[in-house]
């Protein structure tokens, strides 16, 4: 009895040891980046620019890229704020490749929300290539004529997109909450009084 129970405890070990032939997963995670030598094709940024980097170097990851070397460097291509047009970067990790699918101006600032496809290569070979988005923000400090800036972060599956009315609302909730706290603090000076 004892040994009929041995021999099945060990098949049981050897099926649930044994390999799957499952495929590779894609990756969850992303990093963040900073543009270096951002030039801008007019002297005030907005819509329609065409910024152009220097390269690219990691800042920070996370997720199934957490192993990613903090300033490893890579090339990235220029990109127009506008839609529809391409975007894309090549790195020893992996290489992406998108669309514009949103362009957002502000005073002195672009942003660029990106879709399309991160194939991991090199530490990553064994990740699928998948879904993903790019985000790349651009600032102006002082306005037409200075210096540009810019970052971008990847995300994979893609992040989402705040759609306008989400900012509004947002914006509107923190206004909120800060006339309630100063409502709060009058009201506390008067019960102290």
């Amino acid at each position: 009895m004892r040994t009929r129970i041995l021999t099945m405890l060990a098949a049981a070990t050897v099926a649930v040891a044994a390999p799957t032939t499952a495929s590779a997963a894609t990756i969850i995670g992303g990093f963040q980046a900073g543009l270096a030598n951002v030039t801008a094709d007019t002297a005030g940024i907005g819509a329609g620019t065409t910024f152009t980097s220097g390269g690219s170097v990691v800042l920070g990851s996370y997720g199934d890229l957490s192993t990613l070397g903090l300033f490893t460097a890579f090339t990235t291509s220029s990109v127009k704020a506008a839609l529809n047009s391409t975007a894309s970067f090549t790195a020893s990790f992996g290489v992406f490749s998108g669309v514009v699918t949103s362009v957002t101006t502000g005073l002195n600032t672009v942003s660029l929300y990106t879709l399309g496809t991160f194939t991991p290569t090199g530490a990553f070979s064994g990740y699928t290539a998948g879904a993903a988005s790019v985000i790349f923000t651009f600032n102006q400090a002082g306005g037409a004529g200075n210096g540009v800036s810019g970052s971008f972060s990847l995300a994979s599956p893609p992040s989402p997109v705040a759609e306008p009315a989400t900012w509004g609302m947002m914006i509107a909730g923190a206004g909120l909450a800060g006339a309630a706290l100063r409502r709060r603090r009058s009201v506390a000076k008067v019960a102290a009084a």
